[in-house]
């Protein structure tokens, strides 16, 4: 109402109105967003139960058991609409992986997704909600395929091909490159890519839709530059624009279309449509149209930690390379040599290292509490080779595949991610390669968001005003009042002398005493020390991690029921007794108790079948 009859009349009204409007659109879309895939989901831990469904995504990794995520799902003894349509089931490694689009008969014991273990951190069971998994689990036998998938999957041609010429330390990082399979990675060098500061290597992000797009793009110019007719009376340029930009969204949807990956490609899409209208390629403007149209259809994206990581490196590179392109145009111009421009691409890394490395470091910190040192020596090892080496190297085995012409491709792409692996493994190496942070609050995280965005979308020197949030939010893991112990269901960790959390070992008589200024903390193992712990007084709380239904004399009890729902409980030294806090606080639509409200879900509940799942899957 008031954007329709009052903000015509002003400017600064007008927009004000705008703002309000778009920012109350926001939270509708993200509010249908969570509504629309609410899914049936387990509340409690199941015993072993019959399942038949449908294989929809692996995840395997070397050495480890493979976790499945089946769709189509059947529960012996779940009526139909109490089903969840998706469900997360780890598969032991001794089991052979089923194909993606295979119908498997397994027994696997089923539980409600877990709650987050950390303040402020991930929550496991907000992102599964939000693939509609609604139960994991893990299988007790081997699984029967009933049916073989007749269905062509690119991604799986293409990660067999690679199995079968690259061992697994080089053949892991290729398939994360090309089909963004990063968990097919080893364990021992994904740490090592995440220690030397290029784990971004293992992402399909800018870095790869960039290096593609460009090498599609000099490709098929340089291709159409050997027809006379063609380079004289069309526009090369645009053609190649087309090109790239079909081969790009090709990658997209071979790599899993991850946020990085999403955002890239949105991107890249605005830099080739900008060539076609010969416009400006790079701007912040892209930068923000691509976060728009990636938050309106996926608004829960906000919250990852790709989402941030990405969105925030090239925010920074964009705005850093507006306020220094205008010099180096005029430099360049000066020094035309190969010695300049050779001087510029190292310059060029280091900057890119430096700003990109900075940028996400907050972030980082907030979720990883830990930030790689020698960040710039892993990027200068590691960027040229993945550029001009590998990159070319896999995306020319790709298109051959089907010809059945990649084996020397991938051979020599092996080569070349030997020497990443090698300097990553050899930059982790280096004494003192991590430095280990207490963890970030959140107001820190939001301090470093709004230094950032004042630093890249304000001009002049009144932009500088945001180095200020921006330091703040780095030093804030050492403002932030420390927790003096945390409660799982299976243990409790106390701070030591150093300040780090470790766990109690020695608990006598099955139950652990814990101070906390002045105030004792009992944490009972089993029910032998639950007795014990209730039976005393003067206890500030009892944390009781099996079940027990007796009295005590605390008066703050947290059962082994409300610990599992909880996550975990920190504990805080107060003024008046420990502050006790949950971890998975708040009633959330992806919380065990919560229900499902989807209309699929709810309105047509009453109405569905409500026989045995496997007998109604044989009869079919």
């Amino acid at each position: 109402v008031f954007l329709v009859f009052d903000a015509p009349k002003n400017t600064l009204k007008r927009w004000f109105a705008l703002f309000s409007c778009l920012f109350c659109l926001g939270f509708a879309a993200a509010q249908i967003r969570t509504f629309s895939v609410s899914r049936p989901k387990i509340k409690i831990r199941s015993g072993v139960v019959s399942i038949t469904a449908a294989v929809d995504e692996t995840r395997e990794a070397p050495a480890k058991d493979a976790r499945l995520v089946l769709k189509d799902v059947r529960i012996g003894g779940y009526a139909d609409w109490k089903t969840p349509e998706k469900l997360l089931l780890t598969l032991p490694a001794a089991y052979k992986v089923p194909s993606k689009g295979d119908v498997i008969s397994a027994r696997a014991r089923l539980a409600a997704p877990r709650p987050p273990e950390t303040l402020d951190g991930f929550d496991y069971a907000r992102s599964l909600y939000f693939q509609k998994i609604g139960a994991t689990g893990k299988i007790v036998e081997k699984p029967e395929i009933l049916r073989r998938s007749a269905r062509f999957y690119p991604r799986q041609v293409i990660n067999k091909r690679i199995d079968a010429v690259l061992p697994a330390d080089t053949g892991g990082v290729a398939k994360a490159l090309v089909t963004g399979g990063s968990s097919n990675v080893p364990e021992r060098v994904a740490q090592a890519y995440r220690d030397a500061g290029i784990a971004h290597v293992l992402s399909v992000s800018g870095l790869h839709m960039s290096l593609l797009a460009g090498l599609a793009f000099a490709g098929a110019r340089t291709g159409l530059a050997f027809f006379p007719r063609v380079a004289l009376y069309y526009d090369t340029k645009k053609i190649a624009a087309v090109c790239a930009l079909i081969l790009c969204l090709s990658y997209l949807f071979v790599s899993g279309a991850s946020v990085p990956a999403r955002r890239a490609f949105v991107m890249i899409a605005f830099a080739l449509t900008a060539v076609l209208l010969n416009r400006r390629a790079l701007s912040v403007a892209s930068v923000a149209w691509a976060a728009f149209f990636l938050l309106l259809f996926r608004p829960e994206s906000l919250l990852s930690v790709g989402f941030q990581l990405s969105f925030s490196a090239v925010a920074a590179l964009i705005c850093a390379a507006e306020a220094g392109v205008d010099r180096y145009v005029r430099l360049s111009a000066k020094k035309e040599s190969v010695r300049f421009y050779l001087l510029s691409c190292f310059a060029g890394v280091c900057l890119t290292t430096i700003v990109a490395s900075a940028a996400t470091a907050p972030f980082t910190l907030f979720h990883f509490s830990r930030l790689p040192v020698h960040a710039l020596i892993g990027n200068l090892l590691s960027s040229a080779v993945t550029g001009f080496w590998v990159m070319p190297a896999l995306t020319a085995a790709t298109l051959l595949m089907p010809f059945d012409l990649e084996k020397p491709l991938l051979v020599f792409a092996g080569h070349g991610i030997d020497l990443i692996n090698r300097a990553a493994l050899f930059t982790a190496n280096l004494p003192h390669a991590v430095a280990v942070f207490p963890p970030m609050p959140f107001w820190g995280l939001s301090a470093a968001t709004f230094g950032g965005l004042w630093l890249c979308l304000w001009r002049g020197k009144v932009r500088l005003w945001g180095v200020l949030p921006f330091c703040l939010a780095l030093a804030s893991p050492f403002l932030a009042q420390k927790p003096d112990a945390v409660v799982t269901k299976t243990a409790v960790f106390v701070r030591n002398e150093r300040g780090d959390l470790s766990p109690v070992e020695n608990c006598p008589y099955g139950f652990c005493r814990v101070a906390a200024n002045g105030s004792f903390i009992d944490f009972a193992r089993n029910k032998t020390g639950a007795f014990d712990a209730c039976a005393k007084e003067g206890l500030s709380a009892v944390f009781i991690g099996v079940r027990f239904d007796e009295p005590c004399k605390t008066a703050r009890v947290f059962s082994s029921r409300s610990i599992e729902k909880a996550g975990a409980f920190y504990v805080y030294s107060g003024k008046d007794g420990p502050e006790i806090k949950p971890a998975g606080e708040g009633f959330r639509p992806w919380s065990t108790a919560y229900p499902a409200v989807s209309p699929s879900a709810e309105l047509s509940a009453p109405f569905k079948s409500r026989g045995d799942g496997i007998s109604a899957k044989i009869e079919r």
